[in-house]
């Protein structure tokens, strides 16, 4: 959910059209990823120490992938347009 919000906030407040494009899709995917992982690491006891790697590091992906997707956005000078 504070993914999501991040996104629009992001979009609305640039003056951006309020779509998730493939690479915010793909963020969205990853910390879906890691939610999965996670519960999963607790159900699966074997399993899981990488599965807490895998929720890792898709949270890193898609956090990461925000940063690198949206700070151009957020950074770029006001009233430069989208």
């Amino acid at each position: 959910m504070t993914l999501a919000v991040m996104t629009r906030a992001s979009l609305g407040h640039t003056g951006h059209e309020l779509v998730a494009g493939t690479a915010t899709q793909a963020i969205y995917a990853a910390v879906v990823a890691a939610a999965c992982a996670r519960v999963a690491g607790a159900l699966i006891p074997a399993w899981t120490l990488a599965l807490l790697h895998v929720a890792a590091l898709a949270w890193i992906a898609a956090f990461g992938g925000f940063v690198v997707l949206y700070a151009p956005i957020l950074f770029r000078r006001a009233g430069a347009g989208p």
